[in-house]
């Protein structure tokens, strides 16, 4: 198994490999990922309202909300000024077919790449958080889709 982590406390980062590995073996949803987060202060807990009525700037669920309607209610990006975004930063995931929605949730962006990778980014600045790369067994596909986190 190959990790990489920056900027976590050792206690986190063991954490985080307990809460990735529990992720992956029992294929549970970012949102119950979250939940599992209950304990930290600078990571709020995602609660049952909060994946009802998610936070404008927060992309929880596939689609957004659970009527995946895929609508952000964001209004700082408008008919007037879609004209002059730029690109912010870029990411390269891993090789293979793209089929994931990145969700986002309190400034942070998850990525499910091919090949059971997970990364965590900065959402405004692209900066790597952490990743988790699982050890797949012979008989799958290194590069083999990734729809999503469940």
């Amino acid at each position: 198994m190959s990790i990489m982590t920056t900027n976590l406390k050792p206690q986190r980062f063991v954490a985080w490999i307990i809460l990735a590995g529990v992720l992956f073996g029992a294929g549970l949803s970012l949102s119950t990922f979250v939940l599992a987060q209950s304990g930290s202060e600078e990571f709020p807990p995602v609660t049952s309202e909060m994946l009802l009525n998610p936070a404008d700037s927060d992309w929880i669920h596939f689609r957004r909300t659970y009527d995946s309607w895929a609508y952000s209610p964001l209004t700082s990006i408008n008919r007037e000024n879609v004209g002059n975004l730029q690109l912010a930063w870029g990411w390269a995931m891993e090789p293979g077919q793209q089929e994931t929605t990145p969700l986002v949730y309190n400034g942070i962006m998850y990525l499910a790449s091919p090949g059971s990778v997970v990364q965590a980014l900065d959402a405004a600045s692209g900066e790597l958080l952490w990743e988790y790369k699982r050890d797949l067994p012979r008989d799958i596909a290194p590069g083999a889709p990734n729809r999503g986190f469940a």
